[in-house]
Order: C-alpha cells, then sequence, then structure tokens
C-alpha cells in the first residue's frame, strides 16, 4: 500500500506529507483549489509527461512485500533538476524503467487525465481471467507453452541448419582422417629437426670430428701426450704442498674428461643415409604444411583433433535428436490444444454472468440503460490461450456497443473501473480514482459510497471527490485548499478530524452555520449506517 506520499515541491504544492489510510482515503475542496494534483504528484513519480517545473521533487513511500523492498519499505521518487527528470528508488538513481516495473504492480490510476490501462486489451483479459478463475489453469498452460516454444525453437533451428550441419560434418570428417592419418606425436617436430640438422651436416661433422681425435690424442704432440707428461711431472712434487697436490687432482680429473670425450668422438656415427634425410624432410614439411592450415602448433595437434571429434559427435547427435523433438513437439501441441480449449471453455461459460453483473453496478452508478458485452474471438494460440477477449459497452439503450477504448470518456472509464475491480478483484494493492463521481448525484452517489467503502475491504482506494455522500464513508479525509504567501499561490493539505463536519457542511450546502454543520453531522452518521 501506498502509506505516505511527501511532496518537497510539485507546482504549488510545497512542504507537504500526506499519511494514508489502508482502506478508504478521499481527498475534498473548494472549486479550483487543485484537488487533482494530489494525483498529478502520484502520476508525476510514477513517469507521468508533463510540463513540470524545476526542483519539483515528490516521494511515494510503499509498504511492500517483492525484490526491491528494504525491510518492507519502497520509497519511489522523482526530481526535476536542471532540466532533466532524475527517479530514485530506495535514495538510489534508476532508470525509469524500473519504476515502471516496479510501480505496475503497486498501484493504478484512473481517469481522465491519468493512464487508462482499461483500454489495453490485456489488461481487459486479465479482469476477465481474475472473474473467471482461470489463472491456474492459465499458469499451467503457460509453462506447457513456454516449453513448447522452446522445443519448436531447437527443432526449427536444427532443421534450418541441416544442410549445412551436414557440409560442417563432412569437413570436420576430413580434417579428422587427415589429422588422424598424420598422427603426429607431442615432441616429434623437434626430434625430427634435431635429427635433420644432424644428417644434413655429416661431412662437416665428421671433418671437426677427425681433426679433434687428431689433436686430442692421435699426433706426436697431442693434447693427451702433453697433459700425461704434466701429470708425471707433477706428481713428483705433489706431496710437497696441499696446493700442488690440489693440481695435480685437477689434472688428473681433466685427462680423465679429455680421454672419455675422445672416445665418444670416437664412436660418432658418420654414416650418411640420403634415403632417411628425405623421408625427414617430407615428414617435417607434412607437419608444417599442417600447421600453417590448422594455425596451430605441431604439439597441439593431438588436442585439436579432440576437439574436431567432440565436434562432430554433437553434429552428428543434433541430427539424432530431430525425431525425439518431433515426438516432444507433437506431444505438447496436443497437451497446449486440449487446454487452451479447456481455458476457452471456461471464459465463454462465464461471459453472462461477467456482462450482468457490470451492467447492474454500473446502473447503480448513474447509468440508466448501460450495455456491456464480452466478445471472445478465436486467434492463433499465444501464451495466453486462443481467446482475444475485447470489452464493448454502449451507455445508452439504442446505441450498438463498440470497443470500451472508442467509447467510453473518463468520468464514465473510472466508473466502470470500479465495478470492474469490485468483480474481478484483479490483485493490485492501491486504487486511484480521478472525476469518478462526475455527473451523479443523490441515491447513485450513496450508492457509490458503499461500493468504494465496499472495494476498500480488499484495496487500498485514493480518490478525488466533491460529493459529500461519498466524502462522509473515508477512512481518512484530506482537505485541499489554497493561500497566497509572498505573492504566490500556494496549496495545503489538512487531514480532517474533529472539524470534519466542517468540510462536508460546505460540501452540502456551500456555506457553514448551524443548519448545514446539522445536515453534515446527520451525513456522517447516515454514512456509517451504509457501510456496515
Amino acid at each position: 500500500m501506498l502509506s505516505e506520499i511527501r511532496i518537497k515541491k510539485f507546482l504549488y504544492l510545497k512542504d507537504i506529507e500526506i499519511s494514508l489510510s489502508d482502506r478508504l482515503n478521499v481527498f475534498t475542496g473548494e472549486t479550483g483549489v487543485g484537488k487533482s494534483l494530489i494525483i498529478d504528484a502520484i502520476s508525476f513519480v510514477l513517469g507521468e509527461r508533463g510540463s513540470f517545473e524545476k526542483n519539483d521533487y515528490v516521494e511515494l513511500m510503499f509498504e511492500a512485500d517483492n525484490q526491491y523492498a528494504e525491510d518492507g519499505i519502497l520509497i519511489l521518487a522523482r526530481q526535476v533538476k536542471n532540466g532533466k527528470n532524475i527517479y530514485y528508488l530506495n535514495g538510489r538513481k534508476v532508470v525509469k524503467s524500473i519504476i515502471d516495473e516496479i510501480s505496475q504492480n503497486l498501484i493504478e490510476i484512473h481517469g481522465q487525465h491519468a493512464s487508462q490501462k482499461l483500454f489495453d486489451a490485456d489488461y481487459q483479459r486479465e479482469i476477465f481471467d481474475k472473474f473467471a478463475k482461470v489463472e491456474d489453469k492459465l499458469e499451467e498452460f503457460q509453462k506447457l507453452y513456454s516449453e513448447y516454444i522452446k522445443v519448436k525453437k531447437e527443432y526449427e533451428d536444427i532443421l534450418s541448419k541441416q544442410a549445412e550441419n551436414q557440409r560442417k560434418i563432412d569437413f570436420l570428417t576430413f580434417q579428422i582422417n587427415e589429422l588422424s592419418s598424420a598422427n603426429i606425436k607431442p615432441g616429434e617436430k623437434h626430434k625430427l629437426e634435431e635429427e635433420y640438422k644432424y644428417l644434413s651436416n655429416i661431412a662437416l661433422i665428421k671433418e671437426v670430428v677427425e681433426l679433434s681425435k687428431s689433436v686430442l690424442s692421435v699426433q706426436d704432440n697431442s693434447v693427451l701426450s702433453n697433459l700425461s707428461l704434466v701429470i708425471k711431472n707433477i706428481s713428483k712434487i705433489s706431496d710437497l704442498s696441499e696446493n700442488l697436490n690440489k693440481v695435480l687432482q685437477n689434472l688428473e680429473e681433466a685427462k680423465t674428461l679429455i680421454e672419455d670425450a675422445f672416445y665418444k668422438l670416437e664412436d660418432t656415427d658418420f654414416y650418411a643415409d640420403d634415403y632417411k634425410l628425405r623421408e625427414i624432410e617430407e615428414r617435417l614439411n607434412l607437419i608444417n604444411n599442417l600447421e600453417r592450415k590448422y594455425h596451430v602448433e605441431a604439439d597441439e595437434m593431438p588436442n585439436l583433433l579432440d576437439s574436431l571429434n567432440d565436434e562432430l559427435s554433437t553434429l552428428i547427435n543434433l541430427e539424432d535428436k530431430l525425431p525425439e523433438l518431433e515426438e516432444r513437439l507433437k506431444t505438447l501441441e496436443n497437451k497446449i490444444n486440449q487446454l487452451a480449449d479447456e481455458i476457452s471453455s471456461i471464459r465463454k461459460s462465464k461471459v453472462s454472468e461477467f456482462e450482468d453483473l457490470v451492467v447492474e453496478g454500473l446502473k447503480d452508478l448513474a447509468f440508466k440503460t448501460p450495455i456491456f458485452k464480452v466478445k471472445i474471438e478465436e486467434k492463433p494460440i499465444d501464451k495466453y490461450g486462443k481467446d482475444k477477449i475485447t470489452f464493448y459497452f454502449s451507455a445508452n439503450l439504442g446505441f450498438e456497443p463498440r470497443p470500451l477504448s472508442e467509447v467510453a470518456s473518463g468520468g464514465e472509464i473510472s466508473r466502470i473501473s470500479l465495478i470492474l475491480k469490485l468483480i474481478s478483484k484483479k490483485s493490485v494493492k492501491t486504487l486511484i480514482f480521478d472525476e469518478i463521481d462526475t455527473g451523479i448525484g443523490g441515491k447513485t452517489a450513496i450508492e457509490m459510497a458503499k461500493k468504494l467503502k465496499e472495494l476498500s475491504k480488499d484495496f487500498q482506494v485514493i480518490l478525488i471527490t466533491h460529493l459529500p455522500q461519498i466524502a462522509v464513508v473515508g477512512d481518512r479525509h484530506f482537505y485541499i485548499s489554497k493561500e497566497i504567501e509572498d505573492g504566490k499561490t500556494v496549496a495545503k493539505v489538512s487531514l480532517l478530524e474533529e472539524d470534519r463536519s466542517h468540510e462536508i457542511a460546505r460540501m452540502l450546502t456551500g456555506m457553514i452555520d448551524e443548519n448545514s454543520l446539522s445536515l453534515a453531522k446527520q451525513l456522517l452518521k447516515e454514512g456509517e449506517k451504509w457501510t456496515r
């Protein structure tokens, strides 16, 4: 519910705080005082377009239980600053679409100057479905329909890509065969490159090895013979000092290493296998070509092959899935059609009762010969079933009913909304009515007061009225007045309590005297009886 309206500044409303009842709230005031400004201020926060003034700022505090509420409190606000509109949610800036999303389930405004949701076809369907009590079946239907749309999309996607998928399968099969045939192993390229480098330089290797062997050991003045002589001489004096002993050890170790190197040189393979060289060259060419073709290093090709195999399996599985999806679609279609027929049957069975209740209610609200019809037409199935639901209306007998949006005035639509709310009990927390009492009085006003009071048992109701019969049934009665301060017009909003009878007296006779006050007190007592 809307618990508080805080107006820092809005047109000529300034520094106003209004604490609302969770039942019926009425606003009254003299003609020309601008009673609808309160509704305009609420509409301002909810995103209404218009010519607003610099520094206009309004807050709406709701008691709510949704994902946006903090400790059960939700505060929506709007400010005009530097020519821009700024929206707030719980003190934080948000975009207007967030305000729209939140407010649509909290509050509805009905009136000539408000957004008239009742003209919307989806809204009319919601109201009728609430009355017909098809929501549970509709929820079941929508789950099936959502699944049907999902399965259908998957089926159509596979079907539309069948030719493309087959081309992919053929291409993947070719790539897999090519890579499988190549059978490249991790580390293979590096090993082949080392081997190729060795075999292609065999002549140079032989020349260098033979020369090195000769220098080390073969020639008369070789490294080993000279080193042996040095070792022999040092060994004669090595026991004379620790340092000389270490030198001898180092020389002997060096000799051992050189001898080992010499024997390894002797074991060097100088066999030049031209066939092996060509074989390695061809293998390296294949690997290099595949690297360029697939844009991967040779060592990653086994991983690439695994990936291609996975992709191929997925595509083949998709093709195999078509019959399964087709069968699922048929099953869902049958269930959807059956449930859509059931929902349509329930809707049609409730049309006459709904029409009669609306007409009966409208007659109580000063419509002498109203005609109200619910037209149900078949349409392609969507998430709401197979029915297009339209409300038709004529205020007078002899005039053909036409769609509600084409014929109802602001005052009429507010009264129709009131009756529909009473009948359907469509769930939204707060209802606001503007001009709902236009053109009525007397007994009709009393009937409207009773219906508004009845409505406030299920909803919070906020309304502007000029009828004392309606004002007396309000749980809270606010009085709007205008004053001049510093040469400027300023509106004031007061909660009437003990002085309420004075405002009812003014509304009854246009003056406040002993006689009008007596009538007002009598009407207040009568109002209590109407709503028992």
